[in-house]
């Protein structure tokens, strides 16, 4: 959970707004929606943008937290979007990059740096979607495999073929049939002792 360093009575931990304490609680929410639209500045800034909280915000309309002109019900509304936006890890540049490292350590990616990091799991995991994707629709194997059998042979495949995630001309889409191929072919034999699981933790 991110951390916030600003203190908010019960009412509004509760997300309970009545006509007592709406003057209050409404001071709070502009604390709290100052603070998130910042984070996601932040965010922008630095190209963050594949941030599981950034994604889900702008899946949810890419609408700037606040409370200006707002009735009772879209206050209330609004009070839980705040909360879940500033209670994602994600929201915070510290935040992606300590899951980044706890996703680098889970899937095998090794990197240099917090920068070679990014470039590498935005490539890593939208490989990784697309080879459960196609598994899924094409050869019905993706349950049987799990998430971890799939990292495994991304990262077995790109050591072997030497393919920098990295780098951006890379071509995902290229990497699938390969990566494909080498799954199916051990398809219900564990890699690397890695029995089934399904750990989809950064997917939408």
């Amino acid at each position: 959970m991110a951390k916030s360093s600003v203190k908010f009575s019960n009412d509004f931990l509760k997300g309970y707004i009545s006509k007592e304490n709406i003057k209050a609680v409404k001071a709070e929410m502009s604390k709290l929606a100052s603070m998130a639209n910042k984070r996601i500045t932040r965010l922008e800034n630095a190209n963050l943008e594949s941030s599981p909280a950034y994604k889900k915000w702008v899946a949810d309309g890419s609408v700037k937290f606040g409370v200006k002109g707002k009735t009772h019900n879209e206050l209330q509304a609004e009070l839980s979007r705040l909360k879940n936006f500033i209670n994602a890890e994600t929201s915070t540049i510290r935040g992606v990059n300590n899951t980044l490292k706890e996703m680098a350590k889970n899937t095998g990616i090794k990197y240099k740096n917090l920068t070679d990091l990014r470039a590498k799991a935005d490539k890593f995991f939208e490989l990784a979607s697309k080879v459960e994707q196609y598994l899924r629709t094409v050869d019905d194997i993706a349950s049987a495999i799990g998430y971890q059998k799939i990292w495994e042979a991304i990262n077995t495949y790109t050591k072997e073929s030497k393919t920098d995630l990295a780098n951006s001309e890379t071509d995902i889409d290229s990497l699938v049939a390969n990566v494909t191929d080498m799954l199916s072919a051990t398809n219900n034999k564990p890699i690397n002792g890695w029995e089934n699981g399904d750990d989809g933790w950064w997917f939408d």
